[in-house]
């Protein structure tokens, strides 16, 4: 029967190399022993497969749904404008809490080039402001800009916690991509972001996103070393 397949369109390899790798390193550190990984897959299949081994996916989600997001209408206005000086304080604020903070603490760059008022000072760094309803909820922003290879880096930071989760990165990032396209004029857009920040992988993958490999030990946050992953967009 048709509904007893597992569907077509699965998650790519790397994806699922990477999350099992972080679990791998983080169940460890927890304490699990070998029985505990055997119990732990067990579970997972419990849990992924019916009783007669058919795949039903959890009611909530559907396959290839977009990540959760509000209704698009017109009390929900997504826009994203050019950054201002008098944005400043409130986009160094954003950068104080545990999300803002990766929107620094994951570029592979030189010290020296990881504060705001460096990026924000660059001559290869564009910045844009994130805004709902004409209210600021968060930034983007393509850095080393490289005009002759036609490529940058795409930071996107919701930095209003009461804005995530409803989708609106997505909607942002989405305006921002065409603004690298036609403005920019650019043909390759990359992201670096923490291996166990799946949300973000995620949604990247949504975006169009794929991976292209992982800087092994890149940050340490929180007196740890952490590994960032590296996703890029081609584009036509």
């Amino acid at each position: 029967m048709e509904d007893s397949k597992i569907p077509d369109k699965q998650l790519p390899g790397q994806t699922l190399e990477v999350v099992a790798k972080s679990f791998y390193k983080q169940a460890l550190e927890y304490g699990f022993k070998r029985e505990d990984f055997l119990r732990f897959v067990n579970i997972l299949l419990d849990l992924g497969l019916g009783r007669n081994g058919v795949y039903t996916p959890p009611p909530s989600i559907k396959e290839d749904a977009p990540p959760p997001s509000s209704p698009a209408d017109d009390k929900e206005q997504v826009t994203v404008r050019v950054y201002e000086e008098s944005d400043y304080d409130l986009l160094r604020g954003w950068m104080e809490d545990s999300a803002g903070r990766l929107f620094l603490t994951t570029r592979p760059d030189p010290p020296r080039f990881n504060t705001l008022e460096a990026l924000l000072n660059s001559e290869t760094s564009r910045f844009g402001i994130v805004s709902l309803n004409g209210r600021p909820i968060g930034a983007l922003a393509y850095l080393n800009i490289d005009t002759d290879q036609r490529k940058a880096e795409l930071r996107k930071l919701i930095g209003d916690v009461a804005a995530r989760g409803h989708g609106y990165a997505k909607r942002a990032t989405q305006y921002w991509i065409e603004y690298g396209v036609s403005t920019l004029a650019l043909r390759k857009i990359y992201v670096n972001t923490l291996d166990t920040n799946l949300a973000n992988i995620r949604l990247n993958e949504h975006l169009g996103f794929r991976i292209e490999g992982v800087l092994r030990d890149e940050v340490m946050l929180d007196g740890e070393y952490q590994d960032v992953l590296r996703m890029s967009l081609i584009l036509p």
